[in-house]
């Protein structure tokens, strides 16, 4: 008997990365990291992740980073259609499976159990589409969509419907932004918030965070790259950290490492703001 799906969240979370996240590691260690991300920002029901430019030279990195998170984020029966044969995938069997809602389970495996599943249009006539939503049957509905489209149907009865409509969580989507301010700034209105060992111990500001992102129904979270933090980003492209962000969070304090990786911090941190915002 499979879960009811977790419900889509109240507050929007929107996650900003940096090009240049991943890009010492070798493979296949670098596409598992990125799979380990995919992961935790599944978990914590995170729906836009926007990776920003942070240094030149990385544009390829973000590729990579898009092109794999993409994948992870593809229900698997719908890949081989939807995804052509890249170099960048090359090393996508180490990638752990996300089982979130629009994954379902295989045969004989528990899952969440939903009445919605994303599917590809095979065929197209007279208004009339022949869905592939993973199923032993094309599902036959009404509506307007091209061959090879990505699709949502609702199965009962079988209709097409907004992937925006589903009620429950329902995976991110990836996009690119050319620097920290401009990843910011198209998200005006969010709760905006830089992630800092140097910034405000977040138990100080735990209840504010969940007071002012609840009201602002999204919230922005910001990350930065291995070898440079987000003040210093921000400097180089001719910001201070309060010019573009409502608050700077400390959300490790008194961390035992001299260190927290990004992948570590996201994990972290989003873990903390999911008891902050529902």
């Amino acid at each position: 008997m499979g879960r009811r799906p977790p419900p889509r969240p109240k507050v929007r979370r929107i996650v900003l990365l940096p090009f240049s996240l991943f890009s010492e590691d070798k493979e296949p260690m670098r596409t598992y990291k990125v799979g380990a991300l995919a992961r935790a920002l599944s978990i914590f029901r995170v729906e836009e992740v926007v990776l920003y430019a942070d240094a030149q030279g990385y544009e390829e990195n973000a590729r990579f980073l898009a092109d794999v998170l993409e994948y992870a984020e593809t229900p698997q029966y719908l890949r081989r259609a939807l995804i052509p044969l890249k170099r960048t995938l090359r090393f996508v069997g180490v990638l752990p499976p996300l089982r979130t809602p629009h994954h379902p389970s295989r045969p004989g495996e528990e899952g969440f159990e939903a009445e919605y599943r994303e599917g590809v249009v095979v065929e197209a006539y007279g208004g009339v589409l022949s869905v592939d939503v993973g199923l032993s049957e094309l599902v036959k509905v009404l509506g307007r969509a091209r061959v090879g489209e990505r699709v949502t149907v609702r199965l009962s009865p079988p209709r097409l419907v907004s992937s925006k409509s589903v009620p429950y969580y329902w995976g991110y989507r990836v996009s690119f932004a050319k620097s920290l301010a401009d990843a910011v700034k198209r998200h005006s209105g969010a709760y905006k918030v830089a992630t800092s060992r140097l910034g405000v111990d977040v138990r100080q500001v735990l209840g504010a965070i969940s007071e002012r992102a609840s009201r602002a129904k999204r919230v922005v979270v910001a990350f930065g790259a291995r070898d440079r933090g987000l003040a210093e980003i921000a400097r180089e492209q001719g910001y201070e950290l309060d010019d573009l962000f409502d608050v700077v969070v400390n959300f490790i304090p008194h961390q035992g490492t001299y260190t927290v990786r990004t992948e570590e911090a996201v994990l972290a941190t989003l873990a903390i703001l999911n008891l902050a915002v529902s």
